[in-house]
């Protein structure tokens, strides 16, 4: 079977479009292994005595609900979606950033 030359450019195309893909959801499965393992570190002295204790007021300060990040964060949702809304003029787009501002505030909520 004969191949033109666009058949054939195609064909290699899609082989090397398979190969990358292929790579780069090794590379995230990678990752995400590294990072599991990384994660026992936190815990290394045994289950009774967490590392990352001492860090928990910190964290409720930076990302508590009453935190600055959430003030700044919230003026620049307003912000995005006023800019979004006048570059699209579809309520769609407002209405899908106030449902993420909703989510971030209750994730927020969750980790404070």
């Amino acid at each position: 079977m004969v191949l033109s030359h666009r058949g054939a450019f195609f064909a290699v195309k899609q082989k090397v479009l398979r190969r990358k893909v292929a790579h780069v959801l090794v590379m995230v499965l990678l990752a995400c292994a590294l990072f599991l393992v990384l994660q026992h570190g936190a815990f290394a002295a045994g289950a009774t005595k967490d590392l990352l204790k001492v860090g928990d007021d910190a964290v409720k300060g930076t990302f508590g609900q009453d935190s600055s990040l959430m003030k700044w964060l919230l003026i620049g949702e307003v912000v995005v979606a006023i800019a979004t809304y006048i570059g699209t003029r579809s309520f769609k787009v407002l209405g899908g950033i106030i449902v993420l501002s909703v989510f971030i505030n209750v994730a927020f909520a969750i980790i404070g």
